[in-house]
């Protein structure tokens, strides 16, 4: 069942790399966020533990919920519901993000013959991190970055699934990355906010304070 729930979010990145809408990319989010949290609670089910069981549900909670809320709300504060409009799509991302799903499996069978690790969740685990890079490189809209980053972290917290990591706790403090990734987006929407008020309306309110 991991092995599904990983090759499904392969296939959220080749979607990713057919679109340039912001609403779908928020969608991805969505999907990952629920998709990650399954893989975990899954690998960690013969090992019950109610801290496993909290991590599951804080990654399924943040990253389904929260952080979708908090770049759907700077969506409609900024109009930009129709895209990424500062880059038009080309097809030549769908190839690359193919090519790295292909290079990510062929890398991580590879690594099978060396050491003990599950070649589906690492591949995805590669696949993820590297593309959110290539979404980063490729979009220039900040709020695009910021869905490649979070792409990078579910990469990231899929890969000590796939490398049989023995201290678990090590995965769950990449959680803590989505404070960062929260208090990012409410400096975004603090200063969106602020452009929304005119120079010569603070000049006014400024003398009004005199």
């Amino acid at each position: 069942m991991i092995n599904v729930l990983t090759i499904l979010f392969c296939l959220t990145l080749i979607y990713l790399a057919c679109t340039t809408r912001l609403t779908a990319y928020v969608l991805i989010l969505v999907v990952q966020g629920a998709l990650v949290a399954g893989v975990h609670t899954l690998a960690f089910f013969g090992d019950f533990s109610w801290s496993h069981i909290a991590v599951a549900a804080a990654v399924l909670v943040v990253r389904t919920v929260i952080i979708p809320l908090a770049i759907a709300r700077i969506i409609r504060q900024l109009d930009l519901g129709h895209g990424d409009r500062t880059r038009r799509y080309h097809p030549g991302f769908l190839i690359q993000m193919a090519a790295i799903v292909v290079a990510a499996f062929l890398i991580s069978n590879q690594l099978s013959h060396l050491a003990a690790v599950n070649v589906i969740p690492l591949g995805a685990a590669i696949v993820g991190v590297a593309g959110g890079g290539l979404l980063i490189v490729r979009r220039r809209l900040l709020l695009a970055q910021v869905v490649g980053f979070l792409i990078i972290e579910n990469g990231l917290f899929l890969l000590g699934i796939g490398v049989q990591a023995q201290v678990p706790w090590t995965i769950e403090l990449a959680g803590l990355l989505d404070l960062f990734v929260l208090v990012f987006l409410m400096g975004i929407a603090i200063n969106q906010l602020k452009s929304h008020f005119p120079e010569a309306e603070r000049a006014e309110l400024t003398a009004l304070q005199d």
